[in-house]
């Protein structure tokens, strides 16, 4: 069988990514290694020179996943690097707890976890519900969805840098309307900074999040895809380098810079008195 990765921001307690190893694993060998506390927001940060604790999860006596005390980003490399004997195939991270679309990309770990994976050259995919109520969350629903997609994509591949943002509603599956392949949108959160009580006497405040902004324009953006109940598909790579602009900028830089510092070059220096 093929060998799958598994990874999330939530927490290895959530219910995502329960719901997630449960249907995976009757598809794949599942390794699933995730933070043991709630660990979203921190984006792609690693833990550098900290001791991480690691835990093992048991169901009747059987392992079925490990809990490490680091980021999700330090969850990918810990299982590629030390846990697993073969590496995987496909790296999925999720289902996360709320939509990743936008600028949220930007902070999500979970994002962060499947692009861990295509840095270390795996096809991987982010995975994530459309509410932030696990009363009412269908990970049910985005489980079996993901397992089709993890199917196709271990036939088909991925291209090298590039991992797909999967965004899908919170509705049963008779309700989605759709699949589209959209682009990344412009929704971000607005940070609410609230005063809290102070911690060892000095001023302390918690971002508690405002209002979500929608994106304007195009309807394959992401978070207006997800809107209307259709499951968003983003191909993201995470070459940041903008392309169509080096030519330019280079030309640019050549005739301000430059002469710049030819001008610097014929300035003497004050003489010493």
């Amino acid at each position: 069988m093929k060998r799958i990765l598994i990874s999330n921001d939530d927490g290895i307690d959530a219910p995502g990514i329960r719901a997630l190893y449960d249907e995976i694993s009757r598809i794949a060998n599942v390794t699933l290694v995730a933070p043991t506390s709630q660990r979203s927001g921190i984006g792609h940060a690693i833990s550098l020179w900290n001791n991480l604790t690691l835990e093992e999860r048991k169901t009747n006596g059987n392992i079925w996943g490990y809990g490490l005390e680091g980021t999700p980003a330090d969850c990918v490399k810990f299982a590629v690097t030390t846990l697993m004997k073969e590496p995987p195939h496909l790296v999925i991270s999720g289902i996360n707890r709320g939509q990743n679309v936008g600028n949220s990309i930007f902070y999500s770990g979970t994002v962060a976890a499947a692009a861990e994976g295509t840095m270390f050259g795996f096809p991987s995919i982010a995975v994530s519900l459309g509410t932030f109520d696990d009363n009412v969350a269908r990970y049910d629903v985005a489980a079996r969805f993901t397992a089709r997609i993890a199917n196709l994509i271990l036939v088909k591949g991925l291209p090298a840098g590039v991992l797909l943002n999967i965004n899908i509603p919170n509705v049963s599956d008779e309700e989605i309307k759709g699949v589209v392949i959209s682009k990344q949108g412009q929704s971000t959160f607005t940070d609410l900074f609230e005063p809290r009580e102070r911690h060892n006497g000095l001023p302390a405040f918690r971002n508690i999040g405002g209002e979500i902004t929608k994106s304007n324009g195009d309807e394959d953006y992401d978070d207006l895809v997800l809107a209307q109940n259709k499951i968003s598909i983003t191909p993201l790579r995470f070459d940041l380098t903008h392309h169509d602009l080096r030519e330019d900028l280079d030309r640019w830089m050549r005739k301000h810079v430059e002469d710049e510092i030819f001008e610097l070059s014929r300035i003497k220096p004050n003489p010493q008195t």
